[in-house]
């Protein structure tokens, strides 16, 4: 059986993008083909619509719906499978991989056994990243949402306004963002950084940056998540309270 590169790629990735490969991608899919009597072409039609429903619906989630000014959407870490299992709650399921699919994906990997993928480092595999495309007549570049996995049960039990409320603006230059920022770039941020730098240098280098800590934590502690920009500095100011608003709610949306 030949698969097309489009169908390739649903069965090589799906949803993940990969920062440390040179950045995430959007997973918005379109040119969605007719339904087909062969079983491998109806499944990978059903999972292009899969993935163009879960892009929808992830932009909706985030507030993103009827807010110009960002043009895509890209998923990375444990947030990936936090979204799918929220949409899944709203009825946006991921469609079942046939057996033969399934034995074509299985002995493929068997084949690549011996050539595995370089493993995410420390830092990608410690935070998730949900990140905002920005068109270029607006400056381009991208808006940034950093979160410490670590943390994610513990975001997800808290007041959406409360996290809001609680934003603290790292670009002060007092001595309280002194020390944060210098926790982050030595903290589980501060390592993805690096693992990135050689793709993303703008990472370490934010014109904007907003955070949110955890009330108990210690001076010096790293936030458990900041939204973050070089290039939209104005977009964050503007809009880092209703994103931070929208990622608890979609934290409470997947929890059981």
């Amino acid at each position: 059986m030949t698969l097309s590169a489009q169908a390739k790629g649903l069965m090589a990735g799906g949803l993940e993008a990969k920062p440390a490969k040179g950045g995430p991608t959007e997973f918005a899919i379109t040119g969605i083909p007719p339904a087909s009597s062969d079983p491998t072409d109806d499944y990978f039609a059903k999972m292009q619509k899969y993935f163009e429903d879960l892009n929808n619906f992830t932009k909706k989630t985030l507030g993103l719906g009827d807010r110009a000014g960002v043009t895509g959407v890209g998923l990375t870490g444990d947030i990936i499978n936090i979204m799918k299992k929220a949409a899944a709650k709203a009825g946006i399921v991921e469609p079942e991989m046939p057996a033969s699919i399934k034995a074509m994906k299985e002995e493929r990997e068997a084949r690549s056994a011996s050539e595995p993928e370089q493993e995410p480092g420390r830092g990608m595999k410690g935070t998730s990243l949900i990140t905002l495309y920005m068109p270029e007549e607006q400056g381009g570049g991208q808006v940034e949402m950093w979160i410490d996995n670590k943390g994610l049960d513990k975001l997800a039990d808290l007041s959406s306004e409360t996290v809001k409320s609680s934003l603290v603006d790292l670009m002060k230059g007092d001595d309280k963002a002194t020390a944060a920022n210098a926790a982050i770039d030595n903290g589980i941020f501060g390592k993805a950084f690096a693992e990135n730098a050689a793709w993303h240098p703008e990472f370490r280098t934010p014109k904007a940056r907003m955070a949110y800590f955890d009330p108990s934590a210690e001076p010096g502690e790293t936030p458990l998540f900041m939204i973050q920009s070089k290039n939209q500095a104005g977009y964050v100011s503007q809009h880092a309270g209703d994103l931070a608003a929208s990622l608890i709610n979609l934290l409470k949306a997947a929890k059981d």
